[in-house]
């Protein structure tokens, strides 16, 4: 069955062209001009990636962002004529897969819904083959997998981070050994087909320190390699 993509927008002549565009290269299409569109479709549709327009006339397209990963993992791709570091920065923590600024080609957006559907496959395929990981343990922090959250271990205190940091500390906890780089960073976390400034990325581990410094540390759990990424500095136990 063609992978269902719903595309938001306000202008209706832009949907139209995008739904024939995507038809066109075999993709089934569902179109929304609103946020209320949006989370009504969500909520009865299954779509395999959906691209959304930050700017829609009854709220803003990252709340919309935020109420869809409430309980949706689907692909998001976001699109705007805005073209802020700190608009990225915010969409990308809120879950997204890709932004793309207008104007941009329309090639150029079938080749972003290419790259992200074809990774949400392989993420899909590689957690039906893997075997099954519920928690990793280091220093004081424990990893919920599943519930995607992390906890102090000593007091059950529940970290509080967002799906980017989380997504940060696994693939460090994943390569505790080795040094994660700021390439490995971009493929694991944010997605090989989003550009992510190596700002973003200080900004994120900098949050992502600070939230895991327990009571009377002194010195962070996560170590900089100058010149190529960051470490792990502690043993991370057999997963169970």
């Amino acid at each position: 069955m063609a992978e269902h993509i719903l595309v938001v927008d306000d202008d209706s002549q832009l949907t139209a062209f995008l739904s024939r565009f995507f038809e066109k290269h075999g993709y089934r299409v569902t179109t929304a001009a609103t946020a209320r569109q949006v989370l009504q479709a969500v909520s009865k549709n299954s779509f395999d990636l959906i691209v959304l327009d930050l700017i829609l006339p009854d709220d803003d397209g990252l709340e919309v962002a935020r109420q869809i990963r409430k309980s949706s993992n689907t692909p998001i791709i976001m699109l705007t004529a805005r073209d802020e570091v700190f608009d990225k920065v915010i969409g990308l923590e809120l879950g997204a897969d890709d932004y793309v600024t207008k104007p941009y080609e329309p090639r150029e957006l079938l080749a972003r819904v290419r790259s992200v559907l074809r990774r949400a496959a392989l993420l899909q395929q590689e957690e039906i083959t893997k075997v099954p990981v519920h928690q990793m343990r280091f220093d004081d922090i424990e990893l919920d997998i599943l519930k995607s959250s992390a906890k102090r271990i000593s007091s059950g205190e529940d970290i509080g981070l967002t799906s980017t940091e989380f997504a940060l500390l696994k693939a460090l906890a994943e390569c505790s050994n080795d040094v994660l780089t700021r390439d490995r960073i971009m493929d694991v976390v944010y997605g090989n087909s989003v550009t992510a400034t190596d700002r973003a990325i200080d900004s994120h581990i900098a949050r992502l320190r600070r939230k895991l410094m327990g009571s009377g540390q002194e010195s962070s759990i996560i170590l900089t390699v100058h010149g190529t990424g960051y470490k792990l500095a502690a043993a991370v136990q057999q997963p169970v």
